[in-house]
């Protein structure tokens, strides 16, 4: 089995011994059709788009072990820095040459806005996509996975959570900084702050925009990456050759996206009471001051 690996892994070394990628990141926060919009993406034969990225968690594990490890440690600090960079560097472009010859990679995972020092130091040429959407809507969109799928968890929650109250739910989803939706949000004021140091290197992408004017959104997303526009087919989405399941949401089936992009419509206002919606822009006010003042 290793031997085949080895073999299979020289093979795509030769082809790619050339190819110098430029990657790029997709982060923000889940249930934002981030998924759909890397599909979309996908379909230029010029850009590779990954599903939910382990990267990140390779990088935690790295950072982690060089600073208990006493060989690690011995290092003179701004060498082991420097060593440390490196080895990221060369290891994400060995591990994204692996699977794909395209030029462009786009790494999706919401994790790297807590890396974001690093992504910087590995390449600062890379963009980051960072996909929002109405926390509202959100929320909508996670409490209808868990009672379609009752058995999904929350952060360090229990499988009861379904048999809380919703407006004890509604807290949770944004406040648990373990779980999938609070842990990106309470990175959200950091990420900002490097955003608004290096305008041109963030993209925002709302999913009222896209959800509204997909083909434009897209323009512009090629235009901020100085790349030539590309005319997606909204009507043949390509399936993604990778398999991506929301196991990450607890949840033990398949991540389903569709092949016909759909318009959707807002669901919180069908599914939430006035009082209820107050409660979400109160508690998470920042959120709506900067990106939806709006709703205020």
């Amino acid at each position: 089995m290793i031997m085949q690996l080895a073999e299979k892994s020289s093979k795509i070394n030769n082809q790619n011994h050339f190819i110098m990628q430029q990657l790029h990141y997709c982060l923000g926060l889940p249930r934002t059709c981030s998924s759909v919009i890397m599909n979309i993406l996908n379909e230029n034969p010029n850009i590779f788009t990954t599903g939910t990225c382990c990267m990140p968690y390779l990088v935690d594990a790295c950072q982690e072990r060089s600073g208990t490890v006493s060989e690690f440690i011995a290092l003179d600090k701004d060498v082991l820095n420097k060593s440390y960079i490196n080895f990221l560097r060369q290891g994400m472009r060995g591990w994204f040459e692996a699977m794909t010859d395209k030029p462009i990679v786009f790494s999706k995972s919401r994790i790297w806005s807590e890396f974001l020092p690093h992504t910087f130091a590995i390449d600062p040429n890379s963009k980051y996509l960072v996909i929002l959407r109405d926390l509202r809507d959100i929320i909508c969109s996670f409490d209808s996975l868990l009672w379609k799928y009752p058995q999904v968890t929350y952060g360090d929650k229990d499988k009861q959570f379904y048999r809380e109250s919703f407006e004890h739910r509604m807290e949770m989803y944004c406040t648990d900084s373990s779980s999938n939706l609070g842990r990106p949000l309470h990175m959200l004021p950091h990420l900002m702050e490097v955003a608004q140091k290096n305008p041109n290197s963030f993209f925002l992408c709302k999913h009222e925009h896209f959800n509204e004017q997909p083909r434009e959104t897209l323009q512009q997303i090629y235009q901020w990456l100085g790349e030539p526009n590309f005319e997606h087919d909204f009507d043949n989405i390509p399936k993604p050759d990778y398999y991506e399941h929301d196991t990450v949401y607890r949840a033990l089936v398949s991540h389903k996206t569709g092949t016909k992009l759909k318009k959707l419509e807002p669901r919180w206002s069908k599914l939430m009471t006035e009082e209820q919606s107050a409660a979400v822009i109160a508690n998470n006010k920042w959120y709506y001051e900067t990106f939806y003042p709006e709703a205020l």
